[in-house]
C-alpha cells in the first residue's frame, strides 16, 4: 500500500473510536480533583482521531477528487454495518446512481462502476491483488479463496484446476443428477402441503459437495436424515464433522476421483503437496462455499421462475420435448436447451447480489476508465450495479426477462452485455467451479421440473421474502421460500 494509507479497514477506525471511548469511560472523575486531568486526557485520545479524520476530508489526501459520502470518507464504520446488514450490494448501487462511475465508498476505497474498468482490474494479464477484505480469519485463512497474492494463488489453483477437467465435470455431472432426482422424490412425499424450499434446497447443496468433496467417504444425508447436528446452521458443527470426514479420506485405499483426491496430490508440476492445513483448509471451503453458494443462487432462480408463470410455462414446455426424446443420463444435450440456458443466465445475472471484488492498485499507481488511481487504493467493480445497469441490459433492467438472451433480444434497441454478469469474477482469481455452478442449476432446476408441478404457496409473500435477502459472502434468506408441490403424471 502506499505510505498515505492510514487505517484502510473499519477495524483500525474502531480501535481508535474504542480507545477514545475507553479512556474516558476510565478516567471519568469521581470528583472534581479528577477534572482537569480527565479533560486533558480526553483531549489527547481524541487528537490522533480528529488528525485522521481531517486529512481523509481535506483537499490534500490523494482520493480527494472523487465524490461521496462525507461520512464514507471520514471512515469505514458505516459502510461495515451497511454490510453487517447484509445490503450492501444494493447501498452501492444506490450511491452510483447518486454519485456517478466513480465513487469514493471509504477513506481509501473507490467503487467504479464501469465495465471496461473490469478489464483493467480483473485481467488475466494485468489483474490486481486482493484487498485484506480477504481476510476471512482463522477458520479458511490459507484456503484458494482467500489467497490475495496472485503468484501463490496461481501455484494454488494450479491443483484445483485438475479437479475441474472436462472429464471429472462429466462424472460429477452424473452425481448431480442423481442428488437432483433424489431432492424431486423427497419433496414429491410432500404433495400439497406447504414446504420450505429453501431449507430442502440448503440440504441438497450439502448432499452434492459431500459427494464431490469427499466421494464414499461421505457420510453427509442431510435430504434423507435431516440436519440433526446443526451442520447448515452452525458453522463449528459443521467444520467438525468435515474435519472427520477429511480425516477418513485420507485414509481411503480404495482410489477416488474426487476434489480430494486431487488435493491430496497435489502440484503436478512443481511436485509440491499441500500441507495438512492447506488440505484442511481448501477440503472445507470447497464443501462450505459451494454449498452455499450454489444453493443461494438456485433458490433465487427458482423463485424468479415460479413468480413469473409464462416463464415457468415455456421452461417447462422446452423440458418436456427433451425429456421425452433424450436418454435420462445425456446431460449433455440438456446443456444445449436455448431456454433453459437463458433462464439460467438470467437468474445468475439477478440472483447473485455481490457487491463487488476489491483489488489493490499497485504502489505506482495506474489509469482506470481514464482516470489515475493512486497506488494502495481499494478499487472494485460492483458486480450487482453492472448486473442490473440499463447500459448493460436493457430494456428493464430490474426484471426477470430470460427472453434478452434469446436470439433478437427483448426487441429492436436491446442491449445485452454478457460479460457484464461478474458472479464468477475472471482473470487470474476467477472461478475455478464456475462450469460446475452452472450445471448445478441446469441440472436441479430441470430434475425438479420435469418430476414436480410447482407453484408458490397461498400466503407466500413476495416482498418479504425479497427484504429478507441478505448478501454476507454467500446469500442468506431470512424468509423461506414456500411452495406446494403435486408429483407430475
Amino acid at each position: 500500500m502506499g505510505p498515505w494509507i492510514m487505517f484502510p479497514e473499519p477495524r483500525g477506525d474502531i480501535i481508535l473510536f474504542a480507545y477514545a471511548v475507553f479512556s474516558v469511560a476510565l478516567l471519568y472523575p469521581n470528583g472534581s480533583g479528577w477534572a482537569r486531568a480527565t479533560l486533558l486526557w480526553l483531549a489527547l485520545s481524541l487528537v490522533p482521531l480528529a488528525l485522521i479524520v481531517a486529512y481523509r476530508v481535506s483537499p490534500f489526501h490523494p482520493l480527494a477528487q472523487f465524490p461521496g459520502p462525507l461520512l464514507n470518507k471520514m471512515t469505514q464504520i458505516r459502510l461495515a454495518y451497511i454490510v453487517y446488514t447484509g445490503k450492501r450490494h444494493l447501498e452501492i448501487a444506490r450511491l452510483h446512481d447518486e454519485y456517478g462511475i466513480v465513487v469514493r465508498t471509504g477513506p481509501n476505497t473507490l467503487s467504479i462502476n464501469s465495465h471496461d474498468a473490469s478489464k483493467r482490474i480483473y485481467a488475466a494479464s494485468n489483474c490486481m491483488d486482493k484487498s485484506n477484505a480477504y481476510r476471512p480469519g482463522r477458520l479458511f485463512d490459507g484456503g484458494l479463496f482467500f489467497i490475495r497474492e496472485k503468484n501463490i494463488h496461481d501455484q494454488r489453483r494450479r491443483i484445483w484446476a485438475n479437479a475441474f477437467s472436462p472429464v471429472n465435470l462429466h462424472a460429477a455431472s452424473h452425481t448431480l443428477s442423481r442428488r437432483s432426482r433424489q431432492l424431486a422424490a423427497h419433496l414429491a412425499e410432500l404433495d400439497d402441503q406447504p414446504i420450505n424450499l429453501s431449507s430442502w434446497i440448503r440440504r441438497w447443496s450439502y448432499d452434492v459437495m459431500g459427494d464431490l468433496t469427499f466421494g464414499k467417504s461421505s457420510r453427509i444425508e442431510l435430504m434423507s436424515d435431516g440436519d440433526k447436528d446443526g451442520v447448515i446452521s452452525s458453522g463449528q458443527n459443521a467444520t467438525v464433522l468435515f474435519e472427520v470426514l477429511l480425516a477418513k479420506r485420507k485414509q481411503a485405499e480404495t482410489p477416488e476421483v474426487d476434489i480430494c483426491s486431487h488435493l491430496l496430490v497435489g502440484d503436478s508440476e512443481s511436485a509440491k503437496k499441500l500441507s495438512d492445513e492447506d488440505l484442511e483448509h481448501d477440503a472445507l471451503f470447497a464443501i462450505q462455499a459451494g454449498s452455499d453458494t450454489s444453493s443461494g443462487v438456485l433458490i433465487l432462480l427458482l423463485y424468479y421462475i415460479l413468480a413469473n408463470r409464462d416463464v415457468y410455462q415455456k421452461l417447462t414446455q422446452e423440458l418436456n420435448v427433451h425429456f421425452a426424446q433424450a436418454n435420462e443420463d445425456d446431460e449433455r444435450s440438456l446443456f444445449e436447451l436455448p431456454y433453459l440456458g437463458a433462464v439460467v443466465q438470467e437468474g445468475l445475472r439477478l440472483g447473485t447480489p455481490s457487491p463487488g471484488l476489491p483489488r489493490v492498485v499497485p504502489s505506482g499507481g495506474c489509469v482506470i476508465d481514464s482516470t489515475f488511481i493512486p497506488g494502495g487504493t481499494i478499487v472494485g467493480v460492483p458486480a450487482y450495479a453492472q448486473q442490473i445497469s440499463g447500459d448493460n441490459f436493457w430494456p428493464e433492467p430490474l426484471d426477470f426477462r430470460p427472453d434478452r438472451w434469446m436470439p433478437g433480444g427483448l426487441g429492436p434497441g436491446s442491449v445485452l452485455n454478457k460479460s457484464a454478469v461478474m458472479c464468477f469474477s475472471s482473470g487470474s482469481f476467477g472461478c475455478l467451479g464456475k462450469t460446475l455452478a452452472i450445471r448445478e442449476l441446469y441440472i436441479a432446476t430441470a430434475q425438479l421440473l420435469r418430476e414436480l408441478e410447482i407453484d408458490l404457496s397461498p400466503s407466500f409473500n413476495h416482498n418479504a421474502f425479497r427484504e429478507g435477502i441478505r448478501n454476507m459472502r454467500s446469500t442468506l434468506f431470512q424468509y423461506p421460500l414456500t411452495v406446494v408441490i403435486r408429483p407430475r403424471a
